[in-house]
């Protein structure tokens, strides 16, 4: 919990020092932003590897096999790292360009999650009667 704590601190510290910057020079307190953004992702990315790590131990302890835990694990991903770049170009006024990334990760999102999808309709065709 003080990790966290650590982090919010750290958050309202850099947001006020680039509050100041950005008045003196835009491009350096959009560097501030992106060293921010970055942080703040590898501290995320960390915390979401713990979380990978004990949902493993709690498959593995009650003997539980998720098929498709994989693709769901990256689906995931993607729609964290889409998000994180698109609001880094969104900070740096590259909206159209933000779009066109959110479209590309709403993709493989789709591209990834097809295998489960298909899977569904399989086992709902199996209930019904032929």
């Amino acid at each position: 919990m003080s990790s966290i704590l650590q982090l919010f601190v750290l958050i309202m510290v850099a947001a006020l020092l680039i509050i100041i910057v950005r008045e003196q020079n835009e491009s350096i307190g959009f560097v501030l932003v992106l060293l921010l953004g970055i942080i703040v992702f590898l501290y995320v990315l960390n915390q979401v590897d713990h979380l990978i790590d004990l949902f493993g131990q709690v498959v593995s302890k009650f003997n539980v096999s998720l098929l498709h835990l994989d693709t769901i694990i990256k689906v995931i991903g993607v729609a964290y790292l889409t998000e994180f770049i698109s609001q880094l170009l969104k900070d740096a006024n590259l909206n159209s360009v933000a779009v066109k990334v959110d479209l590309v990760g709403k993709l493989v999102i789709l591209l990834l999650a097809l295998p489960i999808f298909i899977t569904i309709l399989e086992t709902l065709m199996s209930f019904i009667p032929q």
